[in-house]
């Protein structure tokens, strides 16, 4: 008869078996053979990093799950179009690169370039967010938009 301790470790064990190892996470490169585009490696389950290297990107991301995405830098890195981040539960973390809405064949299509939606979260380091949804309007007429402050007094009242 087989002792408790015997017995123990072969439960152990089993459950070890049926349960399986952990899965490994997967930082994944952006743009490389498996994922030649964001969305590809956000539509992956096993990444649960996206590394996107230097250069433009001329796609709109939807980031449904939790992830971290982040570039090579915010000046080299750029998703020309909108990065929606949905989800109630789903926390998004966004580094190092830039999200161009107002380049050239996205300017106008986009209300907002980063979307944050039914109560998804973003966190972010080093990220520039450009929108061009409405013309820029002139908020002085004296030359400020132009950086000619000749016309304005050393003097203030």
């Amino acid at each position: 008869m087989p002792s408790i301790r015997s017995a123990s470790w072969i439960f152990f064990l089993t459950v070890a078996l049926l349960w399986g190892p952990p899965v490994a996470a997967d930082v994944c490169q952006v743009p490389s053979g498996p994922y030649p585009t964001i969305q590809t490696a956000v539509d992956a389950p096993v990444c649960t990093e996206v590394v996107i290297s230097a250069g433009t990107f001329a796609e709109s991301v939807v980031v449904p799950r939790d992830l971290v995405v982040g570039g090579a830098s915010a000046a080299t890195t750029v998703i020309e179009g909108q990065v929606t981040v949905q989800g109630a539960s789903t926390v998004v973390a966004l580094a190092d690169l830039t999200v161009d809405a107002s380049a050239s064949g996205v300017a106008g299509t986009y209300a907002e370039a980063l979307l944050v939606e039914a109560g998804a979260e973003i966190s972010g380091s080093n990220i520039v967010v450009l929108n061009a949804a409405i013309d820029l309007m002139p908020i002085f007429a004296d030359g400020f938009e132009s950086g000619d402050t000749t016309a304005w007094s050393a003097v203030s009242p």
